[in-house]
């Protein structure tokens, strides 16, 4: 038996794999700890994706290297920043997409094995970091502890509630357990230009629709009420296995029952190309939430960018949406900084995000990643400028009604319009 501290440092989708590796652990016999130096083993699943969670990455690495334990790192980290990686750190290493694709390769670092890493299911619920060896970490295991995680839970709720009103995008923030999640598939299909999972993740590896009937039934059978369905690209659910998006909505929605589904990080390019579909899946009023990453309302900067860039189209199927389902919460992302943004282009992103009236999202300070084509854009806008037009932001969108959300991490922002019920994500950029 072994003891296994597991940390994780990344997006959802990362954060269900190192679940799925906790589970696989347990079952196996080891021990997982909360506190790095009760370890023999160091699990870190890292994030590489954009330049400034790839260096929070490396700090961690170097932290966990002072401890007297084998370290593993896993992730997206060792397939997009190999030689880097290699410079400061000579141990075993799990791509994402080995976690996926090579299952075995997880069998091959523990031996004397009794189950395999194929045969544990996907994670439903996101792995929680319980570091000891920080304050923040210390309590957070404390209020994780039953009685005290429900009277916690019910307090924070609470207070959110009143200080924001009716939030809940704070609700789903910071007591993201409440969500039962469902990975529709592994693997992206875009090229965003500013992007680099493309050489973590693989090539798209759908769900059978069956599948994910079957964890839906599961997590309803649990007691769960909110679903959200997941994906490195969910728009391209299905065109390796030939089905698509609206077919799994059609099988999910279909299915008897009391619950809401949000549906994550759906590049826009398929809201236009599935339109139709949505809007009669949209009249079930099952589908509470949709987000939606239009990162610009430039259509050079979204060129740029490698991004769907026709947004008069966007335009229309948003507006489509929101009218086949008043209810519907429409979510977003938009990037600040962009290299060549003018200040005419930020004004763009912001009148549009108005325009569409999205519910919630959430506006990022560019980081570029060396390696990516993005990184050969010019003029590059200095971290300053940016820092400006993030403040401006801030202030544009509050004076339209929106409540600004701080967080602990600066640089980026949530944005949300006041008595709306939200989406219900938590970043690590």
């Amino acid at each position: 038996m072994k003891k296994v501290f597991i940390y994780a440092s990344a997006c959802e989708r990362r954060e269900l794999d190192a679940m799925r590796l906790k589970t696989y652990l347990l079952a196996n016999g080891h021990l997982v700890v909360s506190h790095p130096k009760e370890a023999d083993i160091i699990l870190f699943v890292a994030c590489a994706v954009l330049d400034r969670p790839t260096k929070i990455s490396f700090a961690k690495i170097a932290t966990f290297q002072k401890y007297d334990a084998e370290l593993i790192v896993a992730g997206c980290l060792p397939a997009i920043e190999p030689k880097k990686l290699a410079d400061v750190f000579d141990g075993e290493t799990i791509t994402s997409e080995d976690l996926n694709a090579h299952p075995e390769k997880v069998d091959q670092l523990f031996p004397d094995i009794v189950f395999s890493f194929a045969g544990i299911p996907d994670a439903n619920t996101l792995f929680q970091n319980t570091d000891n060896s920080t304050w923040s970490g210390i309590i957070q295991t404390i209020i994780n502890r039953p009685p005290v995680h429900s009277l916690s839970y019910n307090i924070r709720f609470y207070i959110l509630k009143h200080l924001f009103g009716e939030h809940v995008i704070l609700y789903r923030l910071l007591l993201k357990e409440s969500s039962f999640q469902i990975r529709t598939s592994w693997g992206c299909h875009g090229n965003c230009s500013y992007c680099a999972i493309n050489k973590a993740i693989g090539k798209v590896q759908s769900k059978p629709i069956e599948q994910c009937v079957i964890e839906f039934k599961k997590g309803l059978a649990e007691g769960y009420y909110h679903f959200i369905l997941t994906a490195d690209n969910i728009g391209v659910y299905g065109l390796d296995i030939g089905t698509t998006l609206p077919a799994l909505l059609d099988a999910l929605t279909s299915v008897e029952g009391q619950y809401d589904i949000t549906i994550l990080n759906v590049h826009p390019r398929w809201i236009v190309k599935y339109c139709d579909d949505l809007e009669r899946i949209l009249s079930r009023n099952r589908i509470a939430g949709l987000d939606i990453p239009f990162q610009s309302g430039s259509i050079r900067i979204l060129k740029s960018m490698n991004r769907y860039s026709d947004i008069q189209k966007i335009r229309e199927a948003c507006m489509r949406l929101k009218k086949a389902s008043p209810q519907l919460v429409l979510g977003t992302d938009c990037i600040i900084g962009f290299p060549s943004e003018t200040f005419e282009n930020l004004t763009k992103t912001l009148d549009f995000i108005k325009e569409i009236g999205f519910h919630v999202g959430t506006a990022i300070k560019y980081s570029c990643k060396r390696g990516t084509p993005a990184e050969t854009v010019r003029p590059i806008i200095s971290p300053r400028e940016i820092a400006r037009r993030f403040n401006y932001a801030k202030k544009n969108l509050k004076k339209e009604g929106y409540s600004i959300i701080h967080t602990p991490n600066l640089h980026y922002f949530v944005f949300s319009q006041k008595n709306n019920a939200s989406i219900y994500k938590s970043r690590n950029l």
